[in-house]
């Protein structure tokens, strides 16, 4: 069948809702694309149901398949809705203003209305699918970064290949910078998405990405660098009077009051402490020294050293974090993630309110927070990813939720997330959550539960105002497209040289050793 053939016509048009017949020996899929052609305007639709019946009554059905009776001419048809999302008329395109009529053809989109559709963005993360082809790219804006935006779907359909992909074109754009926390420890050597297929196989990862983990040493916050201030992110349950108490000891004690204060306590109790800063309630003692006793000290050994300061200064200047944390605790976890996120969230907030000429130059930075839902949940005490997705838009600071529990997010949170890319999903709980708190979503569910590894709807809100079926393209063929980086380094020379020069070298200082014996 050619491309301009019509694949159906109308049969029936309600508000934003057309059904259609379907023509003999075509199939279509959830959620492809079809145009419908209406007079001088071309409307496009998102199929999201079909059925199949005859013109047949069901008894006369029944006595047929049952051998009993055979009827005269009948007709068997297929019939497809889909929902209405665009409307051309001319070179101007937008929502629809009307609907098609009875009788337009139904066409499968092509290559041709990939322009009209404009879904191609600075961040290429996959293609668009229509049926069984894939059709024109399909990318997010780095406007939209800042917009905040979330990544759904159940464990295997394809999350891990879909951040990496995501976070490789932030890192090939000199205009974005990334700031990634690993919970799995997959994304630096891409464990199940194929052999050396990792951001540290990104061609730019030597120069444009720094890796932190505790295998390596380089993740400690030092106790000499908390400051009480700091308490609130480490332990978001923790009282008033105790945050009093930690600054008094703070003004006495300096950058070491946390070891001064423990071993003070640990020697004369209560009483040593009062003998610092004067009487205190015994409650409060006990109970901030009993939260910083607990402070595991791979973590936050005695020292000056913070990574988190690393972190600010090179994510400043473009350089992208990957943080792994997957050999820490749950609790450890929530520290290291909160504090530097607060930390460098903060960085961009006070450089916009104190030095925005700096801060124009400072890259657009997404972060990317997997388990999102352990930190989003209405049900637990609010962190500072809560107050990113809700006013940090402006200082372009974006947030990118990846989980595979979207029904646990805040829905305050939730309706701030203006980019998502859905994954399949097989909880009817979480479904539900998406359809019915997304826009263009409402008649997707199906869809979402239909989805294969590696198929994705997309909606990037005011760029992409539909459900777009995406095909995430796979981070190792990318990685081939990619190629290796050329640094305009001088050619080194040959094995057989160096290797004869070495070998004068040492002759000439064995000389020298002989001379000296002599």
């Amino acid at each position: 069948m050619s491309k301009f053939e019509p694949v159906g016509f109308v049969r029936d048009v309600k508000g934003d809702t057309v059904s259609f017949f379907l023509n003999q020996g075509v199939t279509l899929s959830f959620g492809q694309i079809v145009r419908i052609d209406s007079e001088t305007r071309s409307f496009y639709a998102r199929v999201v149901d079909a059925g199949s019946s005859s013109t047949l009554n069901t008894n006369e059905q029944l006595r047929e398949a049952e051998g009993k009776e055979s009827f005269g001419p009948y007709s068997s048809f297929r019939h497809v809705d889909a929902i209405l999302f665009l409307e051309r008329h001319g070179e101007n395109i937008r929502s629809p203003t009307f609907n098609p009529n009875y009788m337009d053809r139904v066409y499968a989109t092509c290559e041709d209305d990939h322009s009209v559709l404009r879904l191609s963005g600075d961040l290429e993360i996959g293609r668009l699918r229509s049926g069984e082809e894939v059709l024109g790219d399909v990318g997010i804006s780095v406007k939209a970064i800042p917009k905040m935006m979330g990544m759904f779907g159940m464990t295997g359909s394809g999350k891990t290949n879909t951040e990496l992909i995501l976070n490789a074109r932030i890192i090939d754009n000199p205009e974005t910078v990334g700031l990634i926390f690993d919970f799995a420890g997959q994304l630096l050597s891409g464990k199940d998405i194929g052999a050396d297929s990792g951001l540290r196989n990104h061609p730019l990862f030597h120069t444009k990405v720094r890796y932190y983990s505790t295998r390596d040493g380089k993740l400690c916050i030092g106790l000499h660098t908390l400051t009480p201030g700091r308490l609130w992110t480490i332990f978001p349950d923790i009282g008033k009077p105790q945050v009093r108490l930690a600054r008094r000891l703070y003004e006495q004690l300096g950058r070491c009051w946390i070891e001064q204060s423990l071993e003070i306590y640990r020697i004369e109790g209560h009483a040593g402490v009062g003998r610092i800063i004067g009487p205190q309630n015994k409650n409060a003692v006990s109970a901030l020294m009993s939260r910083l006793s607990d402070l595991p000290p791979h973590l936050y050994p005695p020292s000056n050293y913070n990574f988190i300061d690393d972190v600010v200064q090179n994510v400043s200047q473009g350089i992208t974090c990957l943080i792994d944390i997957s050999g820490l605790t749950s609790e450890e976890q929530q520290n290291v993630t909160c504090l530097t996120a607060s930390n460098v969230a903060y960085h961009y907030k006070q450089l916009w309110e104190r030095n925005f000429d700096a801060w124009v130059k400072l890259p657009t930075l997404l972060i990317t927070l997997e388990e999102a839902h352990e930190f989003l949940d209405p049900e637990i005490h609010k962190t500072i990813f809560s107050d990113i997705a809700l006013t940090y838009r402006k200082y372009r600071v974006g947030l990118n939720a990846v989980t595979p529990r979207p029904s646990k997010i805040n829905r305050d949170v939730f309706a701030e997330l203006w980019t998502k890319v859905i994954m399949k999903t097989e909880l009817k709980r979480d479904r539900d959550y998406l359809t019915q708190n997304t826009p263009y979503m409402e008649y997707s569910d199906t869809e979402i539960k239909m989805l294969d590894i590696g198929e994705a709807l997309l909606i990037s809100e005011p760029q992409i105002r539909f459900a777009v079926p995406l095909k995430v393209i796979h981070y190792p063929d990318y990685l081939k497209t990619r190629g290796k980086t050329d640094y305009d380094l001088p050619p080194s020379k040959a094995l057989s040289e160096m290797d004869e020069r070495l070998k004068r070298l040492k002759a000439a200082g064995e000389s020298l050793t002989t001379g000296d014996k002599i």
